[in-house]
Order: structure tokens, then C-alpha cells, then sequence
């Protein structure tokens, strides 16, 4: 076995957690402290015992609600200590038949390079039967490691190093306990002992310190699924279309294309080739799927007059985009990394855009033409003539939105929602639903834009910690702007303020006026659903869809968000046309609520303030 002295950068710790609040968090905050090294990420889990792991009855349903609002607020506790730590924080909750198989389970799935387990003095035979189960069959890689919270206590049962013991408790964050103990940073040396049996695997990257910094947020951490070799990364050549190119910054290309190519090795496939890599539930077969092209800056440059300021239709936080006009005649429009914002964080922001639209293909989400590489960061889209569904709301487009549009509006945006977090072959939250990243194609079809902020999630994950809180004001979710926590239900409470936009002709924030949720609200709760409509409307709406879109946007906006529909659910209900099968559908939802609500002691303590 090779010995180690530390914990390897970006290695997996999967930390198995209890409902016992002060003992869960003396255990993550020992883990973050000592354990973690800078760039590890921490999985806490917690399993939940049931007999049929498929199928679960409604007193698990209930359960598996609870343990997932104090998994988000046992998080939220420990975001600024993670952040301050350099360590990844994520929460998930999971099911099986025992808890050492979930605990073993997730340690595979993960690839986790540690597997701790809380213990006490109190420890049961069910505790030695849950160290035993990882002990066997968690992977040979995984070193299985027990902590006791009173006194430091660490078994690496698969070395077989002894029992170590520390006189003082383990200290924990200021929340749990107002005491600091010093010495706890006494017990690395025991740790350091338990690191050189870790079985380290090699991994020999030659990127320099900036690509890897910047792969933190890169499409290849936001696209974990697809792997870049070595070779890949450092060996990939690349000539431009254009004859005209020598004057720019080799090197600097070069960097940039062979992180991109490994990252989408089908872009950049022979000419005229089609992507072979289908994603599931997307409506477009392989023959339809569009050709890619990495366009040479010249070509842009021409399409867009030199950049002229006059073809600018937009600008956004680290990008502007022009309209431009290609050779064969298609409209486009170009997406260029602002000059002044081109740091880092930016330009990792701009390349999880083209990592994330490299994995959609869906009618409800932007049309990627293809990119550049030369003289700055380019993403080509195909041109949506009506603008974005913010121009067309607040009237700076001139064009006017009837009540049919607009619900047609509402369908697409939660089709490309529903498809982003079910049907895409890997879980995408998207992070900043708003009226200005929806684009209106050709009878106002709606498209999803700006993947910037997108993060990827894998399926066995049911939550993700992230910072630093990025996106726009009044459309947060509250879970995630108090702690950083998000999942697919961040996206469905954005969606339930862009319903209310949608309605309402009001924007989410203005000055002169209350928020939309501070004014929607009351008339929500007291049934004056015909005072959200537009006024420009008038009586041109159609009462049993404002019915149906004001429901849904009700349920979407709720605090908790296990209380809030999913997407799947919404859809449905968009879809249906039978007033009283939409009624029972609702009313189900409501009755789980209402389940949830009856033993409401850890909700009611672990809910997060709106």
C-alpha cells in the first residue's frame, strides 16, 4: 500500500450523518476542520431505513421529508465554515434496507476516498453491525474511519490502525457550542497517521494552476460525467477555418481549445459530422441534431460588422451580444466575453455555459450554433427575432404579449425546465430562471438561455451547497439565499415568481413599487385572483387557465421547498384539460402537505425564514 502524507486535492468524503442535531454537526464541523484538506468535497448523508427501498408508503414519504429539511439546515450551519476551509459541502439523504449498505453504497457512488462514522460511548450492537457492513463491502480504495464525538476516538478499520483517544471533546461550531477547544488541532498528528494508510490513486495532470483553478466551475466540474484524460487535456491540436489567424495568441488558444475539446470531443468532430450522444426525452432524433461549428474570428467579425455597437442586442453580467448576419445568410447571435470582465471566475462562468448547452437539446432551451476561440470567448446562438419574454413584458421591444402567447410562454418554459431536470442525460439546475434568460423564438416559442450559473447534479445526489449566492434578486429561493443550498425546487420557486411576472406585467423588483411577492401575496392567500392580471390585458384572458397558472404559481412560491411542486407536477397540470382531474391532482398535493404539517416539530425548526 502506498503511504501518503495528506489528504489529496479534490478527494470525496462521504460522512454519514444521524437526526441527532448536536451530534450530526460536532461531526461534519471535526470532519471540515481536521479531515478536509482545501478542494475536498464533504458528502453528508444520512440513510433512511425502509423495507422497500421503490417504493415508499406515506409515514416514509413524511420522513424522508423531515430528514431532508434538517440535512439543508444542518448544511446551511456550516456554509462559511466550508467556504473559509476551501471545501465543498454537499447534503443528500438516501434509502435502503440498512444503513451501513447506504453508507457503503454511497462511498461507491461517490468513489469517496473516506467513509466516516459518528459513534458515542453509548454505541449499540446496531452501531458494530453498521461499521462491519462498510468494513466489508465498502470499495477497497475507501478507508472506513469511526469517530467518537465525545472523545476523539478513529478506528481505520480497513488498515487496521488501533484505537487513538484525545482527554478533550471535540469541538464544533459556535452554534452548538460557545467553548473553543485549541487543542483540537492537536489530534492532526493521529490524523496524519490514518492519512498514510490511505491507498492513494495516481492521477498525473499536467494543466497549469490556472486551468485547474478554473476547472473548479468549469463545464468539467459542472459535466462531472465526462472524463478528460491527460492526453486529452495537453495533446489536442486544432486549425482554425480561418486563413488570417497567426497574429493571435497561440498559446492561449491552445490552452483554451484543449481544455474545451476534452470537455465536448463531439464539437469538434469531423465536418459536417453529427453529435452521437443522445440525451433522453430530448424531441430531436440523431439525424436532426445540429451541426456544430468553431467558427474563426474573422467570420464573426464580418457577421457583426467589426463588433459595431449598433448590432449590440444585449448585455448581461460578464457577456454582450450582437446580431450578426453569417456568409450563407442565417442570423445569428454572438455571445462574446466582455473585454473589461475577462478574469477567471468570468471566463469559467462562460465556459460552463458552452459545457452545459454541449449536453441540451431540446426546443425549449437556446439553439447553439457553435463557438470561437480566437481573440476571446465566443458563443454563436441561432437569432430569436421577438427578443427576451423581459423586453416583450415591460415594453421596451414593442412587442405586445395577448393571453395566448403568454400561457404558451408558461407551458415551454416548464417543458425546457422538465427536461432540464428529468429528461437531460444529467440533472441540471439552472439557477437563474428569469423573464431575461427566456428568449422568444418565432410565435413566441419560448427558449431557455444563460446556462452561466447551471449546476449539474448527479442522480443519487438530492441537494448541492454552493458559493458564493449568485443570481438575481426576486427570484431566490429562500433555502438558498440564506444558506447556498440548491436543487431542482430553486428553479420551480423562480418559476413561481416568473409565473406571477407572466400574469402580472410587473416586474419582480421595482423601486417605486413593492415586490412582486410582497404584493402577490396577500391577493393570493385572499382568493382576489382577477387583481394580478395585467391591465393591459383587460378582459382578453382566458378565466380557467388564469385560474390554472395562479394555482400552480402559489404552490411554486411556498417557503419550504419540500413543499413546492416539481416540474413533472406542473407540467401535468399545465397539460391537463379536465378542470376536476386538475382539482384531485391538487388536492393530493395538498393532503401531503397537510401530512407533512401534522408533526411539524422538525420543520417547524429546521424551515427556513422567507
Amino acid at each position: 500500500m502506498e503511504i501518503m502524507e495528506e489528504s489529496e486535492p479534490g478527494s470525496r468524503i462521504v460522512v454519514g450523518i444521524s437526526l441527532n442535531a448536536q451530534a450530526s454537526a460536532e461531526l461534519l464541523s471535526w470532519v471540515i476542520r481536521v479531515i478536509a484538506k482545501p478542494w475536498d468535497t464533504i458528502v453528508a448523508i444520512h440513510i433512511l431505513v425502509c423495507k422497500e427501498e421503490r417504493k415508499l408508503h406515506s409515514d416514509e414519504k413524511r420522513k424522508l421529508r423531515k430528514a431532508k429539511a434538517f440535512v439543508i439546515s444542518l448544511l446551511g450551519d456550516f456554509v462559511r465554515m466550508s467556504q473559509a476551509n476551501q471545501v465543498m459541502l454537499e447534503g443528500n439523504v438516501g434509502v435502503s434496507s440498512s444503513i451501513g449498505r447506504g453508507l457503503a453504497q454511497e462511498a461507491a457512488l461517490s468513489e469517496a476516498k473516506f467513509l466516516i462514522i459518528g459513534t458515542s460511548r453509548n454505541s449499540n450492537q446496531k452501531f458494530f453491525e453498521i461499521t462491519s457492513h462498510c468494513f466489508i463491502y465498502a470499495p477497497k480504495s475507501c478507508s472506513v474511519v469511526t469517530v467518537r464525538t465525545e472523545n476523539i476516538e478513529l478506528h481505520d478499520l480497513r488498515s487496521g490502525i488501533g484505537k487513538f483517544e484525545e482527554e478533550d471533546n471535540l469541538s464544533s461550531s459556535s452554534k452548538w457550542h460557545n467553548k473553543e477547544k485549541h487543542h483540537l488541532f492537536k489530534s492532526q498528528s493521529i490524523i496524519q497517521k490514518i492519512f498514510k494508510a490511505y491507498s492513494k490513486k495516481e492521477k498525473n495532470h499536467s494543466l497549469s494552476k490556472s486551468m485547474s483553478m478554473s476547472e473548479k466551475s468549469s463545464p468539467k466540474a459542472v459535466l462531472d460525467g465526462i472524463e478528460v484524460s491527460s492526453q486529452q487535456a495537453t495533446n489536442v491540436t486544432f486549425s482554425s477555418p480561418s486563413s488570417n489567424s497567426s497574429s493571435i495568441n497561440r498559446s492561449n488558444i491552445w490552452r483554451r481549445l484543449s481544455f474545451v475539446k476534452g470537455l465536448l470531443p463531439s464539437i469538434f468532430a469531423l465536418e459536417g459530422s453529427t453529435m452521437k450522444e443522445g440525451d433522453a426525452g430530448s424531441n430531436y432524433t440523431d439525424d436532426q441534431k445540429p451541426l456544430w461549428r468553431c467558427f474563426g474570428y474573422d467570420e464573426i467579425s464580418v457577421a457583426t460588422d467589426n463588433f459595431n455597437p449598433e448590432n449590440m442586442v444585449g448585455r448581461g453580467g460578464y457577456a454582450e451580444v450582437y446580431k450578426g448576419t453569417l456568409s450563407d445568410g442565417q442570423t445569428v447571435a454572438i455571445k462574446r466575453l466582455a473585454k473589461a470582465k475577462a478574469n477567471e471566475n468570468k471566463e469559467s462562468e462562460f465556459l460552463t455555459e458552452f459545457g452545459i448547452l454541449g449536453h441540451v437539446c431540446h426546443p425549449n432551451t437556446a439553439y447553439l450554433v457553435g463557438c470561437c476561440i480566437e481573440n476571446g470567448l465566443y458563443l454563436i446562438f441561432d437569432f430569436c427575432p421577438n427578443g427576451t419574454l423581459a423586453s416583450a413584458l415591460h415594453g421596451k421591444s414593442g412587442v405586445f404579449l395577448d393571453w395566448p402567447a403568454r400561457y404558451k410562454i408558461t407551458v415551454g418554459i416548464a417543458r425546457g425546465l422538465h427536461y432540464l431536470h428529468k429528461c437531460c442525460r444529467h440533472r441540471i439546475i439552472h439557477r437563474d430562471i428569469k423573464a431575461s434568460n427566456v428568449l422568444l423564438g418565432e410565435d413566441f416559442e419560448p427558449q431557455i438561455s444563460d446556462f452561466g450559473l447551471a449546476k449539474w447534479l448527479p442522480k443519487h445526489w438530492s441537494h448541492h451547497s454552493v458559493l458564493p449566492i449568485e443570481g438575481t434578486f426576486g427570484y431566490l429561493a429562500p433555502e438558498y439565499f440564506m444558506h447556498g443550498v440548491i436543487d431542482e425546487k430553486t428553479d420551480v420557486f423562480a418559476f413561481g415568481v416568473l409565473l406571477l411576472e407572466i400574469v402580472s406585467g410587473r416586474r419582480p423588483v421595482d423601486c417605486s413599487k413593492q415586490s412582486l411577492l410582497q404584493w402577490a401575496k396577500p391577493l393570493l392567500e385572499a382568493g382576489k385572483i382577477y387583481e394580478l392580471i395585467d391591465p393591459v390585458l383587460g378582459d382578453n384572458y382566458d378565466e380557467n387557465q388564469l385560474k390554472r397558472l395562479v394555482q400552480i404559481a402559489s404552490h411554486c412560491i411556498r417557503q419550504p421547498s419540500i413543499w413546492r411542486p416539481s416540474m413533472s407536477e406542473v407540467l401535468n397540470v399545465l397539460s391537463e384539460s379536465d378542470d376536476l382531474r386538475e382539482s384531485q391532482r391538487w388536492k393530493i398535493l395538498e393532503q401531503e402537505i397537510d401530512e407533512a404539517d401534522d408533526d411539524s416539530s422538525v420543520l417547524t425548526e429546521f424551515t427556513l425564514p422567507y
